[in-house]
């Protein structure tokens, strides 16, 4: 079941693929501290800004901003467009536009929590604009200001992939709030009936699931009427409050008033002083309570994590205790990395969020905990023993049937052409004069690398889909791995270029952090996909961007079909057969499997350049632990 709720938010539908600010829309900022700037006195700057390609993220502030990108032709000129707006705890957000390359007027939409007037063109829990086609693309000035965190998140959606998404994503916080009530429930009733400090603290917690309600949008949603004012105001109390009662309840879960009473003092008085932050919302000084919140909390944080070493070790790491502490901490950590992230102290992950709204769940676990605690503890050893040799049973088992068919495809696939290849190379020896001859040992050769990369891409896939991805990383030389990975892939006649930040590359070595063996499938697949799709060699570049390396692999070919592109790193999914050459076709695993192997190092793979002239495919892969900081 926690598998499954843990899955949820990273499957939407696979169609759903919005265009967003920041990562695919680069804009420049301008900074307007009176507020009382206009679009036309702001342009010029804005015109000249460096791009951004990162989330807009400023932490708390009361600075306004100016943000500039445009639309190009092709990205609305198909049809309708769709501008989504988030969060939802935005004061003012006004966005100002017309076509690119028109001196015109400009139109201005609205929307934020202080706007009085209506919100958007599609009904929605977040604004949605509607952008018309325009041959001619849109030229976008946006103006941001609130007491809140200054954060936007902004997606172009086509309408036939919006729906389904947002029907999903309805769909999974339905469920998300109705386990949510049922543990608010769950707590109270046990808190009634066995009269626990740590359950009325598990209760008073619960409040956390209003305060997602409100950044999600709901509150304003579901109250026309005052529900933007609600919402306002309650996202500002309820982050406030909900630090405080996560004190509360990792006090109470490690039992400290019992075993370490100044600890307990000092999260008690810390409870108190965040929660007289409150008065600060009325007052209009919300922005400066976070920040003392946060220093508060951050020490208070680091007295509890100590906390939770001393109990656990004093219990000798009992599980029960283990439990019991290990519940908050994980909601204190998701709520530090969050609040870092509002305050724009680190970078703005969504996933940070989803993280944090997730940790709430915990609170349904412990609460169920404790009940089956109380109403089957003479069971619970015969049940944990039962459950343990089952498991056990399980994982034997499996693992002996991963082993056999791992051996069995080895043995059976591997063996038999590395025979083919060895005999083929053996041939080539004799000397042939006959050209056909030498065709027919060029096909022999150019099947047998492909069933290679075949076998080498579907162990792969085997090793991704594995619930436990072990990578064998080791220190490695980036040119030397792509120098193999190249001698992988017949260029068909063409020769490859390898260059360094755009140079000849130089005999010092560029190290990575890296499993060569992975890295080495990842990196051979997207150069024989630009041997395939392309009328020259490739090119491939590598280059060094802050803390991650990036291998840029270039193609000459006719470039990828606009509605192709958003299905190129899908699983089975193959180029047509006029798009390939007729003797290198594949299975549609290539791209998948080098995203994933990207990824499962913490770093990506992604369609960088797509035009008439090629494709360009951007690795970026982390840089050794020890120089990522350099």
């Amino acid at each position: 079941m926690l598998v499954l709720l843990l899955a949820m938010p990273w499957s939407p539908p696979a169609a759903a693929s919005p265009v967003q600010l920041g990562p695919d829309l680069p804009y420049t900022v301008v900074t307007d501290p009176a507020g009382e700037a206009t679009p036309e006195s702001v342009l010029p700057a804005l015109r000249k800004g460096a791009p951004q390609h990162h989330i807009f993220s400023r932490g708390y502030t009361r600075d306004t901003f100016w943000l500039r990108f445009t639309l190009p032709p092709q990205r609305v000129a198909g049809g309708e467009h769709w501008l989504e707006l988030k969060p939802s705890f935005i004061d003012d957000v006004r966005l100002f536009l017309r076509p690119l390359g028109s001196d015109g007027p400009w139109r201005l939409r609205r929307a934020g929590d202080t706007y009085d007037g209506p919100i958007g063109d599609v009904d929605h829990r977040f604004p949605l604009f509607v952008l018309p086609p325009n041959d001619t693309g849109y030229e976008i000035l946006v103006r941001v200001a609130s007491t809140s965190a200054v954060l936007l998140q902004m997606k172009l959606w086509e309408p036939r992939e919006f729906v389904p998404a947002a029907t999903w994503e309805t769909g999974f916080w339905s469920f998300y709030f109705g386990l949510a009530a049922l543990s608010t429930l769950l707590a109270v009733v046990l808190a009634l009936v066995l009269r626990s400090r740590l359950l009325w603290s598990v209760t008073a917690i619960s409040v956390a699931y209003v305060l997602v309600a409100c950044v999600q949008g709901y509150v304003a949603w579901l109250i026309p009427v005052v529900g933007r004012t609600l919402q306002h105001y309650l996202t500002s109390v309820l982050t406030l409050s909900s630090y405080a009662l996560l004190l509360w309840l990792a006090s109470e879960a490690l039992q400290l008033r019992q075993r370490l009473p100044w600890a307990h003092r000092l999260l008690m008085a810390t409870c108190g002083v965040v929660g007289l932050l409150v008065l600060s919302v009325p007052l209009d000084l919300y922005g400066s309570a976070i920040h003392i919140q946060s220093l508060v909390y951050l020490s208070t944080s680091a007295v509890f994590v100590a906390a939770c070493g001393y109990v656990w070790w004093k219990d000798r790491f009992r599980l029960s205790s283990v439990l019991l502490g290990l519940g908050p901490l994980i909601c204190m950590v998701a709520s530090l990395f969050g609040l870092f992230s509002a305050l724009g102290w680190i970078p703005f992950h969504e996933q940070i969020y989803v993280v944090w709204q997730y940790s709430m769940i915990v609170n349904m676990l412990l609460v169920t905990g404790l009940a089956v605690y109380q109403m089957r503890v003479n069971h619970l050893q015969e049940q944990e023993t039962r459950q343990l040799a089952r498991a056990l049973e399980v994982e034997r088992e499996a693992r002996f049937n991963q082993r056999q068919f791992m051996g069995l495809v080895a043995h059976e696939f591997r063996t038999p052409l590395a025979i083919i290849a060895a005999s083929l190379q053996n041939l080539r020896y004799l000397g042939v004069s006959d050209p056909r001859q030498v065709s027919r040992y060029d096909k022999i050769g150019r099947a047998t690398d492909r069933l290679v990369q075949l076998t080498d891409n579907c162990l792969a896939d085997a090793r991704l889909d594995a619930s436990e991805l072990w990578l064998d990383r080791r220190r490695v030389c980036l040119l030397e791995l792509v120098t193999e990975a190249a001698s992988l892939v017949r260029p068909a006649g063409h020769s490859w270029t390898l260059t360094l930040e755009g140079r000849a590359p130089s005999s010092v070595q560029q190290p990575a952090w890296l499993d060569p063996a992975m890295m080495r499938i990842a990196l051979s697949n997207v150069i024989d996909n630009a041997v395939k799709y392309g009328d020259g060699g490739p090119r491939v570049d590598v280059s060094r961007r802050g803390d991650f390396w990036c291998i840029a692999i270039r193609d000459q070919g006719p470039g990828i079909p606009e509605e192709r592109v958003a299905e190129v790193f899908e699983r089975y999914r193959r180029g047509s057969r006029s798009e390939q050459r007729s003797d290198r076709r594949g299975v549609g695993l290539g791209l998948y499997v080098s995203r994933q192997i990207a990824r499962a190092h913490g770093g990506d793979l992604i369609l960088a350049e797509n035009d008439a002239r090629g494709c360009c495919f951007l690795f970026t892969l982390p840089l050794l632990p020890e120089d990522s900081s350099v």
